[in-house]
C-alpha cells in the first residue's frame, strides 16, 4: 500500500470520527451544526512530508516537527491518535493500536473516554472496516 492510500485511509477514519458523537475533528464539534464544517485531514506535500490540517483554523501542520503539537486545536489524547497516524502513514509496518478506540475500563471516565457513548461503538466498527482489522485488536 502506497503512503497516498494509507493516508486516504487515516483521512477516512478522521472523516468516521468527526461524522458521529461529539464530532471531534470537526469544525462544528459542540457546537450548532453548520452546513459544510471544516474537517480535519491528511496531506502530503510534493516531497512526500506528512502534513496534518487542522479543522480550527485551517492551517497546515508538520507532524514530524517535534513540537508540532503547539497548534493542534484537539486534545492530549486525540494527538496521540494523529502521531499513531502519521507513523502508519511514514511505515506501513506500523500499524494503528485500536485500544485508541477503546472499549475502556470504567476506571477511565466511566469507559467513556471521549465522551462519545454508543456513538463509540459504531466509531469502533467502521475504523476497523476502514483498516482490514477486527474491532478490539
Amino acid at each position: 500500500m502506497t503512503k497516498t492510500e494509507r493516508v486516504q485511509q487515516c483521512n477516512r477514519a478522521i472523516a468516521v470520527i468527526a461524522s458521529v458523537g461529539r464530532r471531534f475533528f470537526s469544525q462544528d464539534a459542540d457546537q450548532t451544526r453548520m452546513e459544510r464544517p471544516r474537517v480535519s485531514r491528511f496531506e502530503l506535500d510534493e516531497r512526500g512530508r506528512i502534513w496534518f490540517v487542522d479543522r480550527w483554523n485551517g492551517e497546515r501542520i508538520y507532524v514530524a516537527y517535534k513540537y508540532w503539537g503547539r497548534e493542534f486545536s484537539e486534545g492530549g489524547t486525540l494527538r496521540s491518535l494523529v502521531c499513531a497516524m502519521r507513523d502508519y502513514v511514514r511505515d506501513e509496518r506500523n500499524t494503528i493500536p485500536f485500544g485508541h478506540f477503546g472499549p475502556w475500563p470504567q476506571t477511565i471516565c466511566d469507559g467513556d473516554l471521549w465522551g462519545y457513548g454508543k456513538d463509540m461503538t459504531e466509531v469502533r466498527r467502521r475504523i476497523s472496516d476502514i483498516f482490514n482489522e477486527e474491532p478490539g485488536k
